[in-house]
């Protein structure tokens, strides 16, 4: 590995134990080094993030600010590229340059760049702030038939059976009731969904940065910095999306689950009826729609834990489905 590419980093952690992708890894110095003289960036050190992507800041021939994102090769990411152009800057960073060949992205920059998973506001101030970036998303025109960009309802019926091979497989101990409802529910929901959207797909809140209060979604320049706690005082953009098309009510999940996590909370099932009003309210969606889905996401997950022997995840993960199940 050279200097971009120390052993730290997550993606060489997290690839380095697939097969498939040892050759990648291998091939990914001379990736950057070839993206590098042909945008004629200058780089800096990689980002400490991105479990299947290599990440940095540069700076453009003229100044720019950008981050270079370059790929391992897999169905998930393909769609990003498709998304971000549709999106063109309004509520997701501008994608300001695309090589297929090798995987790499340049994209525009978010400074301050504060998570909105971090920022010090209330929590349904970031909460608010973070359905403002979806509402913007969901505006989007939908892809083309033919994209990159997956249908939420066959990804869904597929997690469903592999949901329901794992629960007979691996006898985790989790309740059968609840898990049913979660498999019956990630095959069922997409279809009764009354609009389609492009969604963004892991809407969670360390995906959605601040920008300067003087810096526009459609500008891709500095524009001086801003303190932390900026809900408000400047703008949000989302990051590293997971695009598919379908049912809105699919994105909110880790919004309600992961700003000032409500099931830690004296009442988590009053505070998750309150915050999922709330979602309901700013998104124009039904409230046990939003919840359904976080019910079947989290029972996706939960089995998703098992097999990967991670027990006390999926454990925690079914004791919140038991609590959303009562919300």
């Amino acid at each position: 590995m050279s200097e971009w590419v120390p052993a730290t980093l997550p993606v060489v952690a997290n690839l380095r134990r697939l097969p498939a992708a040892r050759s990648w890894l291998d091939e990914l110095p001379e990736l950057i080094e070839q993206v590098r003289r042909a945008y004629r960036l200058r780089l800096s050190p990689p980002l400490h993030g991105g479990s299947c992507s290599w990440v940095a800041p540069a700076e453009l021939p003229d100044g720019t600010p950008a981050i270079v994102k370059i790929g391992w090769p897999h169905p998930e990411m393909y769609g990003e590229p498709v998304a971000l152009r549709l999106w063109n800057g309004r509520g997701a960073v501008r994608l300001l340059a695309h090589d297929p060949d090798r995987h790499a992205l340049l994209l525009q920059r978010c400074q301050p760049g504060t998570e909105l998973a971090t920022d010090p506001a209330p929590a349904d101030d970031r909460l608010r702030a973070g359905c403002e970036v979806l509402r913007k998303l969901w505006q989007a025109p939908l892809p083309e038939p033919g994209d990159d960009i997956p249908r939420l309802a066959p990804v869904t019926a597929g997690w469903a059976d592999l949901a329901a091979d794992r629960m007979a497989r691996l006898r985790p101990g989790y309740d059968p009731g609840l898990v049913a409802d979660g498999i019956e529910l990630l095959r069922t929901l997409p279809a009764t969904a009354d609009r389609t959207v492009l969604l963004h797909g892991d809407a969670n809140p360390g995906n959605i940065l601040s920008t300067s209060a003087g810096t526009t979604a459609a500008s891709t320049t500095a524009a001086g910095t801003t303190a932390a706690g900026s809900v408000g005082n400047g703008g949000w953009l989302a990051i590293d999306p997971k695009p598919m098309v379908g049912d809105p009510a699919y994105d909110p999940w880790p919004l309600l689950e992961q700003i000032d996590d409500p099931f830690t909370h004296s009442d988590p099932v009053r505070t998750l009826r309150r915050r999922l009003a709330l979602l309901a309210d700013e998104l124009e969606l039904e409230p046990d729609r939003i919840r359904r889905w976080a019910l079947a996401r989290l029972v996706e997950w939960a089995l998703w834990a098992a097999e990967h022997d991670d027990t006390p995840g999926g454990s925690e993960a079914m004791t919140s489905v038991g609590l959303l199940a009562r919300a």
